[in-house]
């Protein structure tokens, strides 16, 4: 991937190849950036500047055998190690331990088709159930065997950690002496969304570098260049804060236009009300959704209670909402406020945690408005 493919993040860019042409590159880095913030993208891009025998000033050129390597994922010396699901011995593993690697077909397929991807995207591709991310002793044990190995193409050697922050402490204790001291030739990069998680053993052996959300602007312009008309981009990049990824899911969708806001509304005046018959037929047409579509609704209604609770108390000024939203939350802003908000929220985010366990989506959406419906009545 080259930089010049990763959407805005010019600051942090210029940051990267500056450390590296002035010698002051760490032989561990952290890009710590939100979802869709494109941290993954730019480690993707960083280690292919890195091995590009044609590089220029700001960018790889893209064309030689490296940078084609780098592109497809095929880069011997190009490792990854991310959150995976343990399991028993797989079929011809010999029993072995489950480590990263045992998903890297699914790995290189996700990435090639967007480095943008969220963590339920993920957990989406390699099972169905919800199971529990890990990266404990037996993925430290297997970094630490593909570090040890030469560089194949005699460059450097990278190890690119994806969301680091689920790496167990006694992984962690594992890694650290291969994290102070690495094999000559050897950049750890970690792509994190939550330095909060991140065992401070790892954080306080790596150089921090901040990505910033996207800008509104930019998102939007990129919006516009996909051929997403100006209404639905403009309200796209006013929900998505910053996230391309989520970005890319709802301009695919449909109806862009109108996306979640209709069926938000029309739900809430149905959990106030209390109309069975409309909630059972829209915990129906629901149903009818892929689940991430569902789970998708249900990040976009979490933000709405966000949204209306700031401007109860804070003003339009400081809510994020397109006109639509806006106009209907001038009346329904009133009814979120300190009693009721929180739990709100921890509902909605346990029926997201519901689907994605793969319950009946039609229960949990009736279930989850009856519940609202007191709720609002508070």
């Amino acid at each position: 991937m080259k930089f010049e493919q990763i959407i805005g993040q010019e600051e942090t860019k210029e940051k990267l190849i500056h450390s590296y042409r002035e010698g002051r590159l760490a032989h561990a880095i952290l890009l710590l950036g939100s979802e869709g913030s494109g941290n993954l993208a730019l480690a993707l891009a960083f280690a292919q500047y890195l091995s590009c025998s044609n590089k220029s000033e700001m960018d790889s050129c893209g064309l030689c055998p490296s940078c084609k390597k780098h592109a497809s994922l095929q880069h011997p010396d190009l490792h990854f190690s991310f959150p995976y699901f343990n399991k028993t011995a797989r079929e011809g593993s010999g029993g072995e331990k489950t480590t990263s690697h045992d998903y890297s077909g699914e790995w290189r397929e996700c990435i090639l088709a967007n480095p943008y991807m969220g963590i339920e995207h993920w957990r989406s591709v390699i099972t169905k159930d919800n199971k529990v991310f890990m990266m404990g002793v037996a993925e430290a044990e297997h970094i630490v065997k593909r570090l040890s190995l030469k560089s194949y193409e005699g460059g450097r050697k990278f190890m690119i950690v994806w969301l680091p922050e689920y790496i167990r402490q006694d992984a962690a204790n594992k890694l650290l002496k291969t994290l102070e001291e690495p094999p000559e030739g050897t950049l750890f990069i970690f792509v994190s969304n939550s330095v909060e998680r991140l065992l401070s053993t790892v954080l306080s052996r790596v150089q921090v570098l901040h990505v910033p959300k996207i800008p509104d602007d930019v998102i939007h312009r990129e919006l516009i260049s996909r051929g997403v008309d100006e209404t639905a981009a403009a309200g796209i990049t006013h929900y998505v804060d910053g996230n391309w990824w989520r970005a890319e899911l709802l301009s695919s969708s449909k109806d862009p236009n109108e996306f979640f806001s209709t069926q938000f509304i029309g739900w809430m005046r149905n959990c106030y009300t209390k109309n069975i018959a409309e909630i059972v037929r829209w915990a129906d047409e629901m149903h009818k959704l892929s689940r991430d579509d569902q789970k998708e609704f249900l990040m976009y209604a979490l933000d709405q209670i966000r949204q209306n609770l700031v401007l109860n108390y804070a003003g339009m000024d400081l809510a994020r909402m397109n006109a639509q939203e806006a106009e209907f939350s001038k009346k329904f802003s009133v009814f979120i406020n300190e009693k009721n908000a929180e739990n709100l929220m921890d509902l909605i985010s346990e029926a997201h945690k519901d689907i994605s366990g793969m319950c009946y989506s039609k229960l949990v959406l009736s279930d989850l408005s009856f519940k609202v419906h007191y709720e609002l009545k508070k």
